[in-house]
């Protein structure tokens, strides 16, 4: 696949992956349509690109009742999209016991069902096309359950059940579905992931400084969405990510033991 001329969307486009991957793809020739909140930001971020390549689209992802509407205006004005990738999204720390329901709503929210939202908002554009490429980044918090991150992972667990389930349905329409997995990425995410309370972390102290760089990461997202894998772990060799994937895998009961005692 070539991603010149092609037109992706990008969520989650101000900082980290997403800003990342939305670059990575500017490099290769794609036309990038970039959506986040913060305009100023993307603004900044992207300013020394060619205006003519990207456009910045501000929206609130957690404003489920406007998405259909949001990604109708934008196939309005930009014509066929060709690849969306779902980045936007935020961590959570806290024990489901002390933690407050609200909490779970949010993650939930913006982690799940924007995701869906917009995939559903997207969906009829690229079956009447018949082509399309759907990328989402769900997290290594998506395959393997850890202590404190019961409200995070619920919501990841349950983007890889949805898309799993969508892929044999969207195959037919010449679909592609391909599944992100990020272990540790030098990123904010553990910084302003919400705690019990609902209030913002703020301590990069999760380990995400020793991880992957977000240039790297964008590198083998792309690659994976060239090659239209199915499901692709992004980490270093040496991330904790890749030993509780294969314990969970083949050594369940050890697993189950350790996850007792690591704290992610």
């Amino acid at each position: 696949m070539s991603f010149a001329n092609k037109t992706i969307i990008v969520t989650g486009a101000s900082s980290g992956i997403g800003a990342a991957t939305a670059k990575r793809f500017l490099s290769l020739g794609a036309k990038v349509l970039l959506v986040a909140r913060n305009k100023e930001k993307m603004e900044e971020m992207f300013g020394s690109y060619n205006a003519n390549q990207y456009r910045i689209y501000p929206f609130d992802l957690t404003a489920l009742d406007q998405i259909n509407t949001f990604v109708s205006d934008i196939i309005r004005e930009e014509g066929p999209i060709d690849i969306v990738f779902n980045n936007a999204g935020i961590s959570q720390f806290g024990y489901f016991e002390d933690s407050d329901l609200s909490v779970l709503n949010k993650i939930m929210k913006l982690d799940y069902f924007s995701v869906v939202t917009f995939t559903k908002a997207i969906l009829s554009h690229m079956i009447e096309k018949q082509s399309g490429h759907i990328v989402t980044n769900t997290s290594v918090a998506g395959l393997i359950g850890s202590r404190n991150r019961t409200a995070y992972s619920s919501a990841k667990f349950a983007l890889h059940g949805f898309f799993d389930s969508l892929r044999s349905e969207v195959a037919k329409h010449n679909i592609h579905i391909t599944l992100i997995a990020p272990g540790l990425v030098q990123t904010n995410i553990g910084k302003n992931a919400l705690t019990k309370s609902g209030h913002t972390y703020g301590k990069n102290d999760r380990g995400h400084a020793n991880g992957l760089s977000a240039e790297a990461a964008a590198k083998q997202i792309v690659s994976a969405v060239k090659r239209k894998k199915r499901e692709v772990i992004v980490a270093k060799w040496n991330d904790i990510a890749w030993l509780g994937i294969v314990l969970r895998k083949y050594f369940p009961w050890l697993y189950f033991e350790l996850a007792k005692r690591i704290k992610a």
